[in-house]
């Protein structure tokens, strides 16, 4: 496979993955190098926090009221 194919593959399989991402319906959560990021597909709320304690005390107060 010469370098052309492997990087148009690593971009299919990406999409397809990010596709599947973006359409679950579960509360998404992840770190990037400087903040922690929620993403709710059901409501379209996202938000981003400075640690991962401001997250959670986010998600109680938004799903466990």
């Amino acid at each position: 496979m010469n370098k052309s194919n492997f990087l148009l593959t690593t971009r299919k399989l990406w999409q397809q993955f990010h596709t599947w991402l973006v359409s679950s319906s579960d509360l998404q959560v992840w770190q990037e190098s400087d903040c922690w990021r929620a993403y709710d597909p059901m409501t379209g709320r996202s938000a981003c926090f400075g640690s991962e304690e401001e997250m959670r005390v986010w998600i109680d107060k938004c799903y466990y009221r």
